[in-house]
């Protein structure tokens, strides 16, 4: 999956720009395009200042309860018209309110109702396991709430396993998700990897058809996430998938360069994380693609690595 560029040196502020910053491994993820942003969770593991806060008369915020740091009483950020709105309509939520670092902005992160307001807590509670890395916890939480009636938790859920690299993601038992295939074509553009990744992992194979589909979309209009749709039809149907790929998509003339470096990843990340007999097809296709293109020697090494050249090229 994606390679994040956060850093718990720098306030996530500065890490955000760094995403955006073009770099040599920006599209190291097929199905991606690009390096996803440091979430919530990332925001207070790095935070020393997380405050739970209502709106005042003022329009400013009093502080409820100090998640991290003293209580500081007032907290001198204006409170934005959707905020107030929300407030205003559910009497029992509350706003969470956390500090880029010691001394930066303060940053309205998060309208909490109970349950949301229960996953905050448990993050500030595991702040220091997660921060040294001891974080299945994390990952086993997220998955569980992928179907949260709270849209805005569903989404952070989501955005939590959109981090992960793919071999964690597929070793990790995530609940079906509803409605996932009417998601993944009108659902939120910056969550549809994700999305398409877990259809492919949930083993419904009646989700192979209408991913093909998009597929094919994504190859004509070289979307950045095209690989997801590889990806999850190799995981749902296997050497039969890889076959059609190879055939439909990456013999010679039948799409750009940009698109077939995209597939050769999909294929390279299925390639490492496949079970064996789908490895074999990969492995197979993928050397027959060079015995009758030698030009293609590069660039299948430079997605596979030069320690399997030796198993897929001829």
């Amino acid at each position: 999956m994606g390679k994040s560029t956060y850093r718990p040196e720098l306030g996530w502020t500065a890490a955000l720009l760094l995403a955006l910053t073009p770099a040599q491994d920006a599209v190291a993820c097929a199905f991606h395009g690009y390096i996803p942003d440091p979430t919530l969770v990332d925001m207070l593991l790095e935070t020393e200042q997380a405050v739970i806060a209502r709106p005042n008369a003022s329009g400013t915020y009093d502080t409820i309860d100090a998640l991290l740091g003293p209580d500081l009483g007032t907290i001198p950020i204006a409170a934005s018209a959707a905020f107030r709105t929300a407030i205003s309509q559910e009497s029992g939520a509350t706003v969470l309110l956390v500090r880029d670092g010691a001394y930066g902005p303060w940053t309205e992160a998060a309208l909490l109702d109970t349950r949301y307001r229960s996953v905050i807590d448990t993050v500030i509670e595991n702040q220091s396991a997660w921060q040294m890395g001891r974080d299945s916890e994390r990952r086993r939480l997220f998955a569980s709430l992928v179907n949260d009636p709270n849209p805005d938790l569903q989404r952070l859920a989501l955005q939590e396993l959109d981090r992960l690299p793919y071999p964690t993601l597929k070793d990790l038992r995530v609940p079906p998700l509803r409605n996932l295939i009417q998601d993944i074509e009108t659902g939120d553009p910056d969550r549809r990897p994700i999305r398409i990744l877990l259809a492919g992992l949930s083993g419904d194979r009646s989700f192979a058809a209408p991913l093909a589909t998009a597929l094919h979309s994504a190859v004509l209009q070289d979307t950045a996430h095209l690989g997801a749709y590889v990806t999850a039809l190799i995981e749902l149907q296997g050497q039969p998938a890889v076959e059609a790929i190879v055939a439909h998509y990456l013999k010679p003339g039948l799409v750009t360069q940009s698109v077939q470096d995209k597939l050769l990843d999909a294929l390279a990340l299925q390639y490492r994380a496949a079970r064996s007999a789908t490895r074999r097809s990969i492995a197979r296709e993928v050397a027959a693609l060079v015995r009758h293109n030698p030009a293609m020697a590069d660039r299948v090494i430079a997605q596979f690595g030069p320690q399997t050249s030796g198993r897929i090229l001829p």
